[in-house]
């Protein structure tokens, strides 16, 4: 196959102004993103039923197989053969047509059960894909996950999920504990956000992919970038995929993209750095 945008929120930057000396310029409202897409599945599937057959999602009640949902009372399983959404349509809902990039991310909770009894190297990828400027598929930024249990690799001898990013699938061509793709455990069950933020490094394709707990602490984010993806080449989002699934059970929740709203606060003057920034979250 084949940077996290950050926003620093109105009462810091009042309180900043203040301490710092900071000249603040409100252009408009605070900073936001605009949703081009979102379904948590309380009310249907749509935009995981696009592909039909095996690339379905089922959606499920709440407390399904044992599992509760991220927030409200449904979620959504992938299927065996691995289930796949296209974000609300190809190229942010254009269509397969030429399409001008724009800075954009995809955003998706999944569900890592280390008590699932799982054998040991049970894996699973999660792809979010990009297209070409003629509207055609370029490449593809993979999650690559999976259970073990064994005395190697990061948080070995525990009941782990070990993960790592690539542009590749498993099991032939890629590998969760792979040392060269700085992978990490998850020895906690629990809903996890993985998100991919694609945008423009100095004319470059740029994704950072990061993996966030439920109380939103970051845990790790990979960066990959393809000096041959020029941005002048790269056009808009392409599907979202659980490119291989062993697991009989794998859920979901709260699916989104979002590009972001035009700037609306320039900040000024000494002091900056210590603001520290704030990662802009729905």
């Amino acid at each position: 196959m084949t940077n996290n945008q950050t926003a620093i929120p109105i009462s810091l930057l009042r309180s900043a102004s203040l301490t710092l000396g900071l000249s603040v310029l409100v252009a408009a409202s605070p900073a936001s993103a605009n949703v081009l897409y979102s379904n948590g599945f309380e009310v249907n599937n749509a935009g995981w039923i696009a592909f039909g057959g095996g690339f379905n999602a089922t959606r499920v009640a709440s407390g399904t197989n044992g599992v509760t949902s991220a927030s409200g009372s449904f979620h959504a399983e992938s299927s065996a053969s691995g289930s796949a959404g296209n974000w609300g349509g190809y190229n942010y809902g254009a269509g397969a047509v030429p399409t001008v990039f724009q800075e954009y991310r995809t955003s998706i909770d999944i569900y890592l059960d280390t008590g699932g009894s799982w054998a040991n190297d049970t894996r699973f990828d999660f792809s979010s894909a990009i297209n070409n400027a003629a509207g055609a598929h370029r490449r593809d930024f993979i999650f690559n996950g999976g259970f073990y249990n064994d005395a190697t690799g990061p948080g070995a001898s525990t009941n782990r999920f070990v993960i790592s990013a690539s542009n590749n699938s498993q099991p032939t061509s890629a590998f969760a504990k792979n040392p060269a793709r700085d992978p990490i455990a998850i020895d906690s069950t629990g809903w996890y956000t993985f998100e991919h933020h694609f945008y423009d490094n100095a004319g470059v394709l740029a994704v950072d992919m990061s993996i966030f707990d439920a109380s939103d602490a970051l845990l790790n984010t990979w960066t990959i970038s393809d000096p041959t993806d020029l941005i002048g080449g790269i056009g808009g989002n392409r599907y979202g995929w659980f490119s291989y699934n062993q697991f009989s059970v794998l859920a979901f929740d709260n699916t989104s993209l979002e590009v972001p709203e035009p700037a609306t606060l320039a900040l000024f003057g000494l002091g900056l750095a210590g603001l520290g920034m704030v990662r802009r979250r729905r």
